[in-house]
């Protein structure tokens, strides 16, 4: 059993084998029955915030002990097993060494997810006269191995000293678009901890000329984001110009950056934008109605509930409203109305009286409300999908059960696919299609066939649920602890995904069975950064 404390499959399991094992030394406890209990975890998302954090510092122990085990863990660095690997690399962090810290930076490049990131992971906390060369070096920004690029980048911003703005932004190339999007958000992550070092008034200017670049919109919409945490004041006007942009993810950035007090002149287009024609878009404009808390904001919001067609947006108004009033009223726009109309002054966030909350049932999914028309369901096939259960029948047995009751109970104009994941995602269909009784009846013949097998990658799968632009929520149905692909370690792998869907702005649902509470915090992290739901399961 490794640190994730994942738990054994229990007595009554036999494993059946149907293709590769899971990863070595995981014990990859897999989809389980949904005939029990669930808790229903929900929270409205914020704006990401800086990923901070990490393990403390560990002392070291005597140097004659450290010089012997510095071997030792030098030669696990080459073990076969990957998780032998991974070992080593935190027990050299627990060195606390110059040397030590070399490998670890060396660590980067190794194949294996879980390798490599736990040791991104360390170096976030790692003192910086052992790795910050190596980090800005070839060892990191200047690696030619795009992934540790992509990691070197991603510390940065979870580092706790100061960093030279003007010595990030020399790294931002159009070549490698993931790259230097990491670059950008880690420069916003250290400006809004006040960590920005270096001449502003040129940092400033670099980032505003990256907006105003021909460049790829998900980099003009970070260079965005990273100029409104650094400096709200100069962003000022280049958010209200990002609010006409062309490109939906630039609308998007410069919505989640909107701050009143900072934005002088005539009032901004809030209400045509919560008509734009990209869901991104409404969905962060009805994120600046919420944060308004008034009563004008009420009234947007109320409108919006009337209008929208699209239910996962309709859902986040009531969440909003909610939030606004204290009440409880679902997607009923009388009852909002009526209170509204009942209201003296503005409304406070949590005020009022707290009621049960109305509205149509809704289908589920053991136990989650789909709340959406355009859903892709993750489904993870890795591992112990296939353990028997005391009675002879499998979790993906149960599973199929349980689409066989949802999918068919789908609302008419509903469109979805499904996406199980082993080391690579198989999705039933290229993009979502329409519930029709014919569609659902191949979709679930199509799934009961299907028995592929293997490490689970749900960071490159979300990947492509995110990929189809109909796509406004993603449910995953998952064991917990992803055991395949570069994104392995949940503390790195949930804001990376937070980021990448920054100005997509989907909704990530997840049920969580059989995963102990410290697994289950990351993925109610990820629901709560997403705007999604969370529920856990337990045998």
């Amino acid at each position: 059993m490794d640190d994730r404390e994942e738990p054994s499959a229990g007595r009554g399991d036999r494993r059946v084998r149907r293709g590769a094992d899971a990863a070595p030394g995981r014990s990859g406890v897999g989809v389980g029955s949904a005939l029990l209990a669930a808790s229903l975890c929900v929270a409205p998302p914020v704006a990401p915030a800086a990923w901070r954090g990490g393990p403390d510092t560990a002392v070291g122990p005597a140097p004659a002990a450290a010089d012997e085990s510095l071997g030792d863990l030098k030669v696990a660095l080459h073990a076969s097993r990957s998780r032998e690997r991974r070992g080593a690399v935190k027990k050299l962090a627990q060195l606390d060494r110059r040397d030590a810290w070399r490998l670890v930076l060396e660590s980067l490049e190794d194949p294996s997810g879980e390798v490599a990131d736990e040791a991104q992971f360390h170096l976030a906390t790692a003192p910086a006269e052992h790795v910050l060369d190596g980090l800005l070096g070839r060892l990191g920004l200047r690696s030619t191995d795009e992934w540790v690029r992509l990691r070197a980048a991603e510390v940065l911003g979870r580092r706790r000293e100061a960093l030279d703005g003007e010595e990030i932004l020399r790294r931002v190339t159009r070549r490698d678009l993931p790259f230097t999007r990491a670059l950008l958000r880690s420069l916003e992550q250290l400006a809004g901890a006040e960590l920005v070092a270096g001449e502003r008034t040129k940092i400033v200017r670099s980032l505003g000329a990256l907006v105003r670049a021909r460049g790829a919109a998900g980099t003009r919409a970070a260079a965005l984001s990273a100029l409104a945490a650094l400096d709200p004041s100069s962003a000022a006007p280049l958010v209200r110009e990002g609010l006409e942009d062309r490109a939906s993810e630039v609308r998007a950035a410069a919505l989640d950056a909107w701050e009143t007090e900072h934005q002088p002149g005539p009032s901004p287009p809030l209400e045509r934008l919560a008509d734009d024609a990209e869901l991104a878009v409404r969905r962060a404009a009805l994120e600046v109605f919420g944060r308004a808390e008034s009563r004008a904001a009420a009234e947007l919001l109320i409108g919006r509930l009337e209008v929208e067609e699209r239910e996962r947006l309709r859902w986040r108004a009531v969440e909003l409203l909610r939030d606004l009033s204290g009440m409880g009223y679902g997607l009923d726009v009388r009852s909002w109305r009526h209170w509204l109309e009942r209201l003296e002054g503005d409304p406070l966030r949590g005020a009022g009286r707290r009621v049960a909350a109305a509205g149509p049932r809704t289908t589920t999914l053991v136990g989650l409300p789909i709340l959406s028309d355009r859903v892709a369901f993750l489904i993870d096939f890795s591992g112990s999908l296939w353990y028997e259960r005391e009675g002879g029948r499998t979790r993906k047995e149960v599973v199929e059960e349980r689409l066989r009751e949802t999918l068919p109970a789908l609302d008419a104009g509903t469109r979805f696919n499904l996406i199980p994941y082993t080391s690579d995602p198989h999705p039933w269909r290229d993009e979502l299609v329409d519930a029709t009784p014919r569609n659902v009846r191949r979709a679930l013949s199509w799934f009961e066939d299907c028995n592929e097998s293997g490490t689970g990658d749900f960071f490159e799968a979300a990947l492509l649920a995110l990929s189809d632009p109909e796509v406004d929520t993603v449910v995953a149905l998952t064991d917990g602890a992803p055991t395949g692909g570069r994104r392995w370690k949940l503390e790195l792998l949930v804001p990376a995904l937070v980021e990448a869907n920054r100005y997509r702005g989907v909704a990530f649902d997840s049920i969580v069975v059989d995963a102990p509470p410290r697994l289950v915090r990351h993925w109610e992290t990820l629901a709560r950064l997403t705007g999604g739901r969370c529920v856990a399961v337990d045998l």
